[in-house]
């Protein structure tokens, strides 16, 4: 765990012991040139930010928004998290990893996706960490087994219940873990680490990283652009979501500190790339299969299909298409790098998992479509 205060804390000190946070992750998170991938795609300044080496244990985009999420849960005096995502969701992973080195029980409702190799290790993950799994056919059934989940898990004499984080850990706190990361790549720009942004490129699922980066972007006073490239179905990740959190973050702080600049939020100011996203959440496409193979071959990056290769294939798209050279490109690298072996090699047996999940591992992986 990290002993180094959040940046949001030496930015803002009003702040510091006025918001739950605990140190999770080793940031920051380092920058680095893709030299060899930048000359490939006739870019003479393209950047990575290494999220996917946020923790050793489960790193990713996810374990910022949990430094504050975990910390909230500990100060209410709650012992379990309860969470939601798709059955090979990274966030409920990595809310199962690091609420469990914080002695916090992981119950999760999981909805159906794409069958994908990465989903079944998240899944065996999941259940060898001990995370309760409940699985629904369908996104309707929900908030029934959410309510259901959470009431089983309520002891009313002792008042211990169950900590709710929505989907991807995106909450108005949740967000302030990517307000930090803002401020953080800024701290990097100040001490000769990166060049100033012109662009800084993430994926956008359920919107607190996209609408917390761009408020740190900001705040911090940088000229970067930020663009998201959707990933996930419209209807959940548009630039009314994106406004919403983005609005309530900066709510959230400036009841702490007043000083912190009332920055104007119109849902008309973020960019958001809808057309690499293909028919859906977690249905690879041919564009992000190939920037993740790009990556891996030239680069050794390791990206996947379902966030950070759609990302990626943004990018390569948007500079193609605004003619981009010397200009600086940032890419946020929100996946995880560590290996998750240790933790499905426990037992890899699926059949010990509920049994509405055994399909996950007796179809085929998902064809990679169009898009």
């Amino acid at each position: 765990m990290s002993e180094n205060k959040a940046f949001i804390f030496q930015s803002f000190p009003e702040l510091d012991g006025k918001l739950p946070w605990i140190g999770l992750g080793e940031f920051p998170t380092r920058v680095e040139p893709l030299k060899v991938l930048g000359e490939k795609l006739g870019l003479s300044q393209l950047w990575l930010k290494r999220e996917d080496l946020s923790s050793t244990e489960y790193g990713g985009n996810k374990v910022r928004k949990l430094e504050f999420l975990l910390a909230d849960a500990r100060a209410r005096g709650r012992d379990a998290v309860l969470t939601l995502g798709a059955a090979g969701s990274n966030h409920v992973l990595a809310t199962t990893v690091h609420a469990r080195a914080l002695g916090l029980k992981s119950l999760a409702v999981m909805i159906p996706q794409p069958v994908q190799e990465y989903a079944r290790n998240n899944l065996l993950a999941n259940f060898n960490l001990g995370c309760e799994i409940h699985y629904v056919q369908n996104e309707l059934a929900v908030p029934w087994a959410v309510i259901k989940t959470y009431l089983s898990h309520w002891d009313r004499k002792q008042d211990h219940r169950p900590y709710f984080i929505w989907a991807g850990g995106s909450s108005p706190l949740g967000t302030l873990g990517y307000v930090n990361c803002g401020l953080e790549i800024a701290d990097q720009v100040k001490k000769g680490e990166l060049p100033d942004p012109d662009y800084i490129f993430c994926a956008i699922g359920s919107c607190g990283t996209f609408a917390g980066l761009w408020l740190g972007c900001k705040l911090a006073g940088l000229k970067a652009r930020v663009i998201g490239v959707r990933v996930y179905e419209y209807l959940g990740a548009n630039e009314y979501m994106v406004a919403h959190f983005a609005r309530s973050a900066l709510k959230l702080i400036r009841g702490h500190d007043r000083s912190i600049p009332a920055v104007k939020i119109n849902h008309r100011q973020f960019h958001i790339l809808h057309q690499y996203c293909g028919p859906g959440y977690a249905h690879f496409t041919r564009r992000g299969v190939e920037a993740v193979r790009l990556a891996e071959d030239i680069e050794n990056i390791k990206l996947e299909g379902t966030y950070t290769g759609k990302a990626f294939a943004g990018l390569m798209g948007f500079a193609q298409e605004s003619k981009l050279r010397d200009e600086v490109l940032l890419f946020i690298n929100t996946y995880n790098s560590s290996d998750l072996s240790r933790f499905v090699n426990i037992n890899p047996d699926y059949r010990r998992l509920p049994e509405a999940l055994h399909p996950y591992f007796e179809k085929k992986v998902a064809d990679t479509e169009e898009g």
